[in-house]
Protein backbone atom coordinates (compact mmCIF):
# COMPACT_ATOMS: atom_id res chain seq x y z
CA UNK A 1 0.00 0.00 0.00
CA UNK A 2 2.73 2.46 0.97
CA UNK A 3 4.56 1.83 -2.31
CA UNK A 4 1.42 2.67 -4.29
CA UNK A 5 0.90 5.88 -2.32
CA UNK A 6 4.50 7.01 -2.80
CA UNK A 7 5.10 5.92 -6.41
CA UNK A 8 4.92 9.16 -8.38
CA UNK A 9 4.80 7.23 -11.66
CA UNK A 10 1.27 6.09 -10.86
CA UNK A 11 -1.66 8.14 -12.11
CA UNK A 12 -4.31 8.75 -9.51
CA UNK A 13 -5.25 10.67 -6.40
CA UNK A 14 -2.54 11.60 -3.93
CA UNK A 15 -3.12 11.82 -0.21
CA UNK A 16 -3.09 15.61 -0.49
CA UNK A 17 -5.88 15.47 -3.12
CA UNK A 18 -8.24 13.70 -0.73
CA UNK A 19 -10.65 16.18 0.88
CA UNK A 20 -12.99 13.93 2.88
CA UNK A 21 -14.33 10.47 3.67
CA UNK A 22 -17.84 9.52 2.55
CA UNK A 23 -18.53 6.28 4.43
CA UNK A 24 -18.17 5.81 8.17
CA UNK A 25 -20.19 4.80 11.21
CA UNK A 26 -20.81 6.37 14.58
CA UNK A 27 -22.29 5.47 17.96
CA UNK A 28 -25.71 6.02 16.36
CA UNK A 29 -25.41 2.54 14.81
CA UNK A 30 -22.47 0.14 15.17
CA UNK A 31 -19.53 2.54 15.46
CA UNK A 32 -17.60 3.62 18.55
CA UNK A 33 -16.94 7.24 17.48
CA UNK A 34 -19.25 10.12 18.24
CA UNK A 35 -20.17 12.68 15.60
CA UNK A 36 -17.82 15.15 17.30
CA UNK A 37 -15.07 12.52 17.08
CA UNK A 38 -15.70 12.25 13.34
CA UNK A 39 -15.28 16.00 12.90
CA UNK A 40 -12.14 16.22 15.00
CA UNK A 41 -10.71 13.10 13.39
CA UNK A 42 -11.38 14.51 9.94
CA UNK A 43 -9.82 17.86 10.80
CA UNK A 44 -6.74 16.07 12.16
CA UNK A 45 -6.34 14.42 8.76
CA UNK A 46 -6.73 17.69 6.89
CA UNK A 47 -10.26 17.00 5.62
CA UNK A 48 -12.82 19.67 4.89
CA UNK A 49 -15.82 17.32 4.99
CA UNK A 50 -16.97 13.84 5.93
CA UNK A 51 -20.24 11.95 5.61
CA UNK A 52 -21.65 9.95 8.49
CA UNK A 53 -23.39 6.92 6.97
CA UNK A 54 -24.79 4.86 9.80
CA UNK A 55 -26.74 1.75 8.87
CA UNK A 56 -30.37 2.08 7.84
CA UNK A 57 -33.15 0.70 10.01
CA UNK A 58 -33.55 -2.45 7.89
CA UNK A 59 -30.20 -3.81 9.06
CA UNK A 60 -31.07 -4.46 12.69
CA UNK A 61 -28.02 -6.70 13.24
CA UNK A 62 -25.84 -3.58 12.78
CA UNK A 63 -27.96 -1.34 14.98
CA UNK A 64 -29.75 0.29 12.07
CA UNK A 65 -30.97 3.82 12.81
CA UNK A 66 -34.72 4.45 13.02
CA UNK A 67 -36.12 7.44 11.17
CA UNK A 68 -36.87 9.09 14.51
CA UNK A 69 -33.26 8.66 15.62
CA UNK A 70 -32.06 9.83 12.22
CA UNK A 71 -33.92 13.11 12.71
CA UNK A 72 -32.26 13.48 16.11
CA UNK A 73 -28.88 12.75 14.52
CA UNK A 74 -29.51 15.44 11.92
CA UNK A 75 -30.14 18.00 14.63
CA UNK A 76 -26.79 17.09 16.19
CA UNK A 77 -25.12 17.39 12.77
CA UNK A 78 -26.69 20.82 12.26
CA UNK A 79 -25.27 21.96 15.60
CA UNK A 80 -21.80 20.67 14.73
CA UNK A 81 -21.88 22.30 11.30
CA UNK A 82 -22.78 25.60 12.94
CA UNK A 83 -19.95 25.19 15.44
CA UNK A 84 -17.36 24.30 12.80
CA UNK A 85 -18.75 26.53 10.05
CA UNK A 86 -16.11 27.50 7.50
CA UNK A 87 -13.74 24.79 8.71
CA UNK A 88 -15.60 21.51 8.26
CA UNK A 89 -18.88 20.21 6.88
CA UNK A 90 -20.50 17.02 8.20
CA UNK A 91 -22.78 15.50 5.54
CA UNK A 92 -26.01 13.73 6.48
CA UNK A 93 -25.73 10.24 5.05
CA UNK A 94 -26.92 6.67 5.39
CA UNK A 95 -25.70 3.23 4.38
CA UNK A 96 -28.88 1.68 3.01
CA UNK A 97 -29.04 -2.08 2.72
CA UNK A 98 -29.51 -3.67 -0.72
CA UNK A 99 -32.07 -6.44 -0.41
CA UNK A 100 -31.84 -9.68 -2.39
CA UNK A 101 -34.09 -8.27 -5.13
CA UNK A 102 -31.97 -5.13 -5.51
CA UNK A 103 -34.35 -2.77 -3.73
CA UNK A 104 -33.04 -0.72 -0.82
CA UNK A 105 -34.55 -0.90 2.65
CA UNK A 106 -35.78 2.70 2.76
CA UNK A 107 -38.67 4.42 1.03
CA UNK A 108 -38.03 7.15 -1.54
CA UNK A 109 -39.38 9.90 0.71
CA UNK A 110 -37.03 8.69 3.46
CA UNK A 111 -34.01 8.69 1.13
CA UNK A 112 -34.83 12.28 0.23
CA UNK A 113 -34.20 13.29 3.83
CA UNK A 114 -30.53 12.41 3.40
CA UNK A 115 -27.81 14.37 1.64
CA UNK A 116 -25.86 11.23 0.68
CA UNK A 117 -26.99 7.61 0.24
CA UNK A 118 -24.57 4.71 0.05
CA UNK A 119 -26.33 1.50 -1.02
CA UNK A 120 -24.47 -1.68 -0.11
CA UNK A 121 -25.15 -5.45 0.03
CA UNK A 122 -25.03 -7.22 3.40
CA UNK A 123 -26.71 -10.54 2.57
CA UNK A 124 -26.68 -13.30 -0.08
CA UNK A 125 -22.89 -13.03 -0.19
CA UNK A 126 -21.95 -16.71 -0.24
CA UNK A 127 -23.73 -17.94 -3.35
CA UNK A 128 -22.41 -18.64 -6.85
CA UNK A 129 -25.69 -17.42 -8.37
CA UNK A 130 -25.50 -14.46 -10.73
CA UNK A 131 -26.73 -11.26 -9.07
CA UNK A 132 -26.33 -8.81 -11.92
CA UNK A 133 -30.01 -7.82 -11.85
CA UNK A 134 -29.82 -7.17 -8.10
CA UNK A 135 -26.91 -4.78 -8.43
CA UNK A 136 -28.32 -3.02 -11.50
CA UNK A 137 -31.58 -2.48 -9.62
CA UNK A 138 -29.64 -0.96 -6.74
CA UNK A 139 -27.64 1.56 -8.78
CA UNK A 140 -30.74 2.64 -10.71
CA UNK A 141 -32.72 3.33 -7.53
CA UNK A 142 -33.57 7.07 -7.31
CA UNK A 143 -31.71 8.74 -4.46
CA UNK A 144 -28.67 6.42 -4.44
CA UNK A 145 -25.32 8.17 -4.87
CA UNK A 146 -22.70 5.49 -4.17
CA UNK A 147 -22.59 1.71 -4.63
CA UNK A 148 -20.79 0.73 -1.43
CA UNK A 149 -18.42 -2.27 -1.18
CA UNK A 150 -20.19 -3.76 -4.25
CA UNK A 151 -19.18 -7.39 -3.74
CA UNK A 152 -19.61 -7.42 0.02
CA UNK A 153 -16.63 -9.72 0.22
CA UNK A 154 -14.41 -10.34 3.23
CA UNK A 155 -11.10 -12.13 3.01
CA UNK A 156 -11.20 -15.65 4.41
CA UNK A 157 -14.91 -15.35 5.20
CA UNK A 158 -17.05 -14.90 2.08
CA UNK A 159 -16.44 -14.42 -1.64
CA UNK A 160 -19.20 -11.87 -2.11
CA UNK A 161 -21.57 -11.05 -4.94
CA UNK A 162 -21.07 -12.60 -8.37
CA UNK A 163 -22.24 -10.39 -11.23
CA UNK A 164 -21.56 -9.21 -14.75
CA UNK A 165 -19.74 -6.16 -13.48
CA UNK A 166 -19.50 -4.52 -16.90
CA UNK A 167 -23.31 -4.37 -16.96
CA UNK A 168 -23.43 -3.09 -13.38
CA UNK A 169 -20.81 -0.42 -14.07
CA UNK A 170 -22.55 0.66 -17.27
CA UNK A 171 -25.80 1.08 -15.32
CA UNK A 172 -23.98 3.03 -12.60
CA UNK A 173 -22.37 5.29 -15.18
CA UNK A 174 -25.74 6.00 -16.79
CA UNK A 175 -27.27 6.75 -13.37
CA UNK A 176 -24.30 8.92 -12.28
CA UNK A 177 -23.69 6.64 -9.29
CA UNK A 178 -20.14 6.35 -7.96
CA UNK A 179 -18.44 2.99 -7.37
CA UNK A 180 -16.85 2.70 -3.97
CA UNK A 181 -13.40 1.42 -3.19
CA UNK A 182 -13.81 0.44 0.46
CA UNK A 183 -10.47 0.70 2.23
CA UNK A 184 -11.26 -1.60 5.15
CA UNK A 185 -8.32 -4.05 4.93
CA UNK A 186 -10.67 -7.04 5.22
CA UNK A 187 -12.72 -5.77 2.26
CA UNK A 188 -10.60 -3.80 -0.24
CA UNK A 189 -13.76 -3.84 -2.33
CA UNK A 190 -13.54 -3.06 -5.16
CA UNK A 191 -9.85 -3.86 -5.62
CA UNK A 192 -7.68 -2.19 -8.24
CA UNK A 193 -8.29 -4.87 -10.88
CA UNK A 194 -12.07 -4.48 -10.72
CA UNK A 195 -11.66 -0.72 -10.36
CA UNK A 196 -9.90 -0.67 -13.74
CA UNK A 197 -13.01 -2.18 -15.29
CA UNK A 198 -15.20 0.45 -13.65
CA UNK A 199 -12.81 3.13 -14.90
CA UNK A 200 -13.09 1.78 -18.46
CA UNK A 201 -16.89 1.94 -18.10
CA UNK A 202 -16.63 5.67 -17.35
CA UNK A 203 -17.64 5.49 -13.69
CA UNK A 204 -17.05 7.94 -10.90
CA UNK A 205 -15.45 6.64 -7.71
CA UNK A 206 -15.77 7.12 -3.97
CA UNK A 207 -12.74 6.17 -1.85
CA UNK A 208 -13.80 5.51 1.72
CA UNK A 209 -12.54 4.12 5.00
CA UNK A 210 -15.75 2.45 6.23
CA UNK A 211 -14.39 3.45 9.64
CA UNK A 212 -16.22 2.35 12.78
CA UNK A 213 -13.65 4.00 15.07
CA UNK A 214 -11.60 7.16 14.61
CA UNK A 215 -8.22 5.39 14.11
CA UNK A 216 -9.82 3.49 11.21
CA UNK A 217 -10.09 6.72 9.21
CA UNK A 218 -6.61 5.74 8.03
CA UNK A 219 -8.24 2.92 6.03
CA UNK A 220 -8.98 5.53 3.38
CA UNK A 221 -5.31 5.27 2.43
CA UNK A 222 -5.86 1.68 1.30
CA UNK A 223 -8.69 2.86 -0.93
CA UNK A 224 -6.49 5.62 -2.36
CA UNK A 225 -3.73 3.08 -3.04
CA UNK A 226 -6.11 0.86 -5.02
CA UNK A 227 -7.30 3.89 -7.02
CA UNK A 228 -3.70 4.76 -7.86
CA UNK A 229 -2.95 1.18 -8.93
CA UNK A 230 -6.03 1.28 -11.14
CA UNK A 231 -5.00 4.59 -12.67
CA UNK A 232 -8.15 6.44 -11.59
CA UNK A 233 -7.70 10.19 -12.23
CA UNK A 234 -8.34 12.42 -9.23
CA UNK A 235 -11.10 14.28 -11.07
CA UNK A 236 -13.10 11.03 -11.26
CA UNK A 237 -12.96 10.67 -7.45
CA UNK A 238 -15.77 12.51 -5.68
CA UNK A 239 -13.76 12.70 -2.43
CA UNK A 240 -11.26 14.92 -4.25
CA UNK A 241 -13.81 17.50 -5.39
CA UNK A 242 -14.30 20.87 -3.69
CA UNK A 243 -17.22 20.77 -1.27
CA UNK A 244 -19.50 22.90 -3.47
CA UNK A 245 -18.97 20.56 -6.44
CA UNK A 246 -19.62 17.53 -4.27
CA UNK A 247 -22.84 18.98 -2.84
CA UNK A 248 -24.02 19.90 -6.33
CA UNK A 249 -23.47 16.31 -7.48
CA UNK A 250 -25.25 14.94 -4.42
CA UNK A 251 -28.20 17.25 -5.01
CA UNK A 252 -28.74 15.99 -8.56
CA UNK A 253 -30.32 12.74 -7.37
CA UNK A 254 -34.05 12.73 -6.64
Amino acid sequence: MVAALENRKLVGPRLEDYRGDLQMHSTWSDGSQTLADVVEGGLARGYTFCAVTDHSYGLKVAGGVSMEDLRRQHREIDALNEKYGGRFRLIKGIEANIRADGSVDMALDELRQLELVVAAPHSVLRTEADQTARMVNAVTTPGVHILGHPRGRKYGSRPGVKADWEKVFAAARAADVAIEIDGDPSRQDVDYELAKRALDAGCLFALDSDAHATPELAYSETAIAHARLAGVPADRVVNCWPLDNLLEWLDRST
